[in-house]
């Protein structure tokens, strides 16, 4: 589950901060007012934004010291890794090994995939919107009983906002 709230106190198990993302989503919303446009674009920055957001809480972890002797960074000393005394060469491993055929380039690749995937989320949930949060209602007139929808936005058009 990755909380661990025996052994750390609720200082350490922080969330992680996607306001930079989300402001960067709605300003390509309002520029473009077009939700192909917003989807890759702001989902685009919604998903790079996600680690320089949250460098300046996670950034002063990873500061050098010296505990005993022993060279540690912040995050080792506080307990963010979990490290276990007891198989630091397991935990060395684990720690260089990921991705490695990506050259080592975890946090760029797991940044452009994440980048994807809120593009993709974006036009998943705007296409479920616009299906399932349409006003309509029947009408029966001369022709029998049609469906008449409503779709006006907020913007008063008939419509989405592109027109």
């Amino acid at each position: 589950w990755g909380f661990y709230w025996w052994s750390h106190s609720l200082i350490f198990v922080t969330p992680g901060i996607m306001l930079p993302g989300a402001l960067m989503l709605d300003f390509t919303m309002y520029l473009t007012r077009n939700w192909l446009v917003t989807a890759l674009v702001g989902g685009g920055f919604f998903g790079l934004m996600f680690y320089p957001g949250n460098w300046p809480i996670f950034g002063p972890t990873h500061l050098p010291i010296v505990v005993e002797g022993t060279l540690l960074s912040m995050a080792d000393y506080m307990g963010h890794l979990y490290v276990r005394t007891g198989t630091p060469e397991y935990v060395r491993h684990i720690e260089q090994g990921s991705l490695r055929t990506f050259g080592g380039h975890t946090t760029v690749i797991a940044a452009f995939f994440a980048a994807f995937v809120s593009m993709l989320m974006f036009a998943v949930w705007w296409y479920l919107g616009k299906v399932y949060c349409t006003a309509f209602f029947y009408v029966k007139g001369k022709r029998g009983r049609i469906v008449q929808r409503n779709d006006v936005t907020a913007f008063g058009e008939e419509g989405f906002p592109e027109g």
